[in-house]
C-alpha cells in the first residue's frame, strides 16, 4: 500500500477518532457509496427514477413503480483493495411493494504507512455491512417510501453498529419525474451521529419514451451529504438496438468526483451492467451487476380483470367464465384477415410492425389462409369500405363480410411508462362476436418483436 492510501484512508475514516485521533463530527461515510450499477454508469443521478431493486439505496420510493418481482446483483471493486457485493430483492403487489438490500464490503489486512511512506508496523482492517428493508406505497401519481436498515463496521479491530431510516418520495408527470430522499435518520456509529444525506432529482424521458425502457432518459440530483457540503450529478442513458444500454454522468464534487461510463445488455428481464466511477486523484471504480425480473404482476393482474369484464359485457360472456386467454381450436384452414389496430403513444410504423409480426404468425401456424395486405387495400379500396365512426367490432365485421374471409383480426397497441400493452382480438365474421383474445404486456421493443408467435399459439391452443 503506498502514499495515497493514507490520505484515502484519512479522508474516508476521519470520523473515527477513536483509531486514528483525528477530529471529525460524523460517522457511517460508507453510506454514501454507490451501491448500483445502473446508477453509479449515470454519475448517481437515481433519486427521480431508482429502476431496480438496488434503488433501494437512493429512493425507498422507487420500488413502488416495479411491476414484477425483481433480483439485483452487485460487485463493487473500491479503491485501494475494497471491494464488496450488494443483493436486493423487490416484490411489488398492487399498490405497494417491500425489499430487501443487503451489502457487505471489506478490506483485506493491510500495512500502515505514515505521511513519510514510513511503515508503522500496524495492520489496519474494514469491514461494514448494510441491510436495509423496504416498503413503498402508491398512492396516484406518487410513490411514498420508507426504509430502516442496520449498519455496522469493524475498524482496525474495533466495532460498532447502529440502526437508521431513509424517507423517499417519487411525483411521476408525463415525461418528468421529481424525487426526493432524506437517509441515514436516527443512527450513531463510534459515537457519532451517521452522516445524513438529502437527494432531490429530477428525470425527462422525450415523449413516447416514457418508462425505463424508453430510448432515452436525463438526470439530475443535487446532493447533500452532512459536513461533505452540497454536489450535483448529472447522468444520461441511451437505449440501442433495443438491447443495448449506455450510460454516462459526471459527479461534481471537489473530492471523489469526475466523470462516470455505464454499458447495459438487457433481453427481456435479463440485464447484465458494467460501470466505472472516476474518484479523481484516487483513481477509477469498478462495478459489475446482473439483474432479473421474473413472476406475475398483482397490479397487472388488476388491469385484467378490469379487461375480462369489459370483453364479457360486449361479448356476452360472463368474467367468471372467462381467463387472460380466451382460446378457439381451429380444424381446417381459415381465411383470414388482419384490420388496422388501435395505437396510443405508438407510432404508426410501430402499430404497422406489430401487424406484420402477427400476418407472419399466423401464416406460420399452416391453419389460416391471410390475406396479404395489398389484396386486401385494393378490395376494400374498390367497394369503398370506410371505418371511421363505426365500433370496432362493427367494422371488423363488416371488413370480413366485404373481404369475404372466416375471420379478422383486430386489437389496440399503447405504450405507457411501464411498457407496451397489446391485445389481439378473432372475429368470427359467421357469428359478429369475438370468438377468441389474448391480452399480454411487453416489456421492450425486443419483447413486442417476439409476443406475436405466443400471441396465437394462446389464442389457438398450439404447442
Amino acid at each position: 500500500m503506498k502514499f495515497p492510501l493514507f490520505c484515502f484512508l484519512a479522508s474516508l475514516l476521519s470520523c473515527f477518532p477513536a483509531v486514528f485521533a483525528l477530529h471529525a463530527q460524523e460517522g457511517g461515510t460508507f453510506l454514501a457509496l454507490p451501491m448500483s450499477t445502473r446508477a453509479g454508469g449515470m454519475g448517481d443521478a437515481f433519486t427521480a427514477m431508482p429502476d431496480e431493486p438496488l434503488g433501494i439505496y437512493y429512493n425507498p420510493a422507487g420500488i413502488v413503480f416495479l411491476r414484477r418481482q425483481a433480483l439485483s446483483l452487485a460487485h463493487h471493486i473500491y479503491l485501494q483493495d475494497i471491494s464488496g457485493n450488494s443483493l436486493a430483492f423487490v416484490s411489488p403487489f398492487k399498490n405497494w411493494a417491500v425489499g430487501l438490500a443487503p451489502a457487505f464490503f471489506s478490506m483485506k489486512e493491510e500495512p500502515v504507512y505514515d505521511s513519510l511512506g514510513n511503515d508503522t508496523g500496524d495492520e489496519f482492517t474494514y469491514k461494514k455491512t448494510i441491510i436495509p428493508i423496504a416498503a413503498a406505497y402508491r398512492l396516484g401519481n406518487w410513490g411514498l417510501g420508507l426504509a430502516l436498515k442496520s449498519y455496522s463496521e469493524e475498524i482496525g479491530g474495533d466495532s460498532s453498529g447502529t440502526a437508521a431510516f431513509d424517507v423517499g418520495a417519487i411525483y411521476r408527470l408525463a415525461a418528468l419525474r421529481f424525487g426526493f430522499s432524506a437517509q441515514n435518520y436516527g443512527g450513531k456509529i463510534y459515537g457519532y451521529d451517521v452522516a445524513k444525506i438529502q437527494r432531490l432529482g429530477a428525470a425527462y424521458l422525450p415523449a413516447g419514451q416514457a418508462g425505463a425502457g424508453g430510448k432515452y432518459l436525463f438526470a439530475a440530483d443535487i446532493k447533500r451529504e452532512g459536513e461533505a457540503g452540497t454536489s450535483l450529478s448529472i447522468g444520461s442513458a441511451v437505449s440501442l438496438m433495443d438491447m443495448v444500454k449506455i450510460r454516462c454522468g459526471w459527479r461534481f464534487k471537489e473530492e471523489f468526483g469526475g466523470l462516470t461510463f455505464g454499458l447495459g445488455l438487457e433481453r427481456g428481464g435479463l440485464s447484465f451492467d458494467y460501470a466505472f466511477l472516476s474518484y479523481g486523484d484516487f483513481g477509477i471504480t469498478h462495478k459489475a451487476g446482473i439483474s432479473l425480473a421474473f413472476g406475475p404482476n398483482a397490479e397487472e393482474r388488476a388491469k385484467l380483470k378490469t379487461f375480462l369484464g369489459r370483453v364479457g359485457e360486449a361479448t356476452g360472456i360472463t368474467p367468471e367464465k372467462i381467463t387472460q386467454v380466451r382460446t378457439l381450436k381451429i380444424t381446417a384452414e381459415t381465411s383470414a384477415a388482419l384490420a388496422e389496430f388501435t395505437g396510443k403513444n405508438v407510432p404508426g410504423a410501430g402499430v404497422s410492425a406489430v401487424i406484420g409480426n402477427l400476418r407472419a404468425a399466423l401464416a406460420d401456424t399452416g391453419l389460416f389462409k391471410v390475406m396479404d395486405k395489398n389484396t386486401m387495400d385494393t378490395t376494400l379500396d374498390e367497394q369503398k369500405f370506410r371505418s371511421s365512426g363505426r365500433a370496432a367490432l362493427e367494422c371488423a365485421v363488416e371488413m370480413g363480410r366485404l373481404l369475404n374471409v372466416r375471420m379478422v383480426f383486430t386489437g389496440a397497441l399503447s405504450k405507457d411508462e411501464d411498457g407496451y400493452n397489446i391485445r389481439v382480438d378473432a372475429v368470427d365474421i359467421k357469428t359478429g362476436k369475438i370468438a377468441a383474445f389474448y391480452e399480454t404486456k411487453a416489456l421492450s421493443d425486443l419483447d413486442l418483436k417476439e409476443v406475436c408467435p405466443k400471441i396465437v399459439k394462446k389464442m389457438f391452443s398450439l404447442k
